[in-house]
């Protein structure tokens, strides 16, 4: 059954009811991560970065050329080795891709669930944090087609659904929900025609949640 869920404040913290999911600023590929995976809930995990100057709190990533050479590789290992502390604590690991990050947009997260490396793994979309401001100008052809590629995939089990506003010339900040801007009415709209409309949502607060129930039932 798909709910709608609050999305923690600065990215870090345990929203209530069921499932719990708990969001943290821990990088999955650190030797440590392990110790942010809590009993019987569902991480939720910014997708990998290597630049020491990542802010996980305002999701702003710098990139890295490591990204694109070994990345992929370092993240699928890192994986592998947690699937036996994800069973042990009856635990589930999201990562949520973004711009800056190994898992930056559909193609490297299908990549990544093309041979997943644990079957407690799951994808959190964020169509806001995987595009640029350039992008978003266009969202009309990005969206519906970042939607219906990770929407084939069962293990991108949530959506982030926040407005977007440019803060620099490479990367937009969330914002509450806000139908009077174009781009958050064509999320919306690319939202209801996926199959992300059956899965769980995550909102920035109580009014974009009574939002998205009205637009679940139109």
């Amino acid at each position: 059954m798909h709910r709608t869920h609050l999305l923690q404040t600065r990215n870090l913290g345990t929203s209530q009811g069921e499932p719990r999911f708990t969001f943290t600023h821990a990088n999955p590929l650190a030797p440590d991560f392990a110790s942010a995976i809590e009993p019987n809930t569902h991480t939720v995990a910014w997708a990998g970065w290597f630049d020491e100057g990542a802010d996980p709190a305002e999701a702003n990533f710098p990139s890295d050329h490591r990204l694109w050479t070994t990345g992929l590789d370092e993240l699928r290992q890192s994986l592998a080795s947690l699937t036996p502390v994800l069973v042990e604590r009856d635990a589930y690991l999201s990562l949520r891709p973004a711009c800056g990050l190994v898992l930056s947009d559909p193609h490297s997260a299908s990549a990544l669930l093309k041979e997943p490396p644990s079957d407690r793994l799951r994808i959190l979309v964020d169509p806001v944090a995987m595009l640029t401001p350039e992008m978003a100008s266009h969202a009309e052809d990005h969206l519906p087609r970042m939607l219906d590629k990770l929407g084939n995939s069962e293990a991108c089990t949530g959506i982030v659904l926040a407005g977007g506003e440019a803060v620099s010339e490479d990367r937009m900040a969330h914002r509450p929900l806000d139908t009077s801007r174009a781009f958050d009415n064509t999320l919306l709209d690319s939202w209801r025609d996926s199959a992300f409309a059956g899965r769980d949502v995550f909102v920035l607060t109580e009014a974009c949640r009574d939002l998205i129930e009205r637009v679940r039932i139109a």
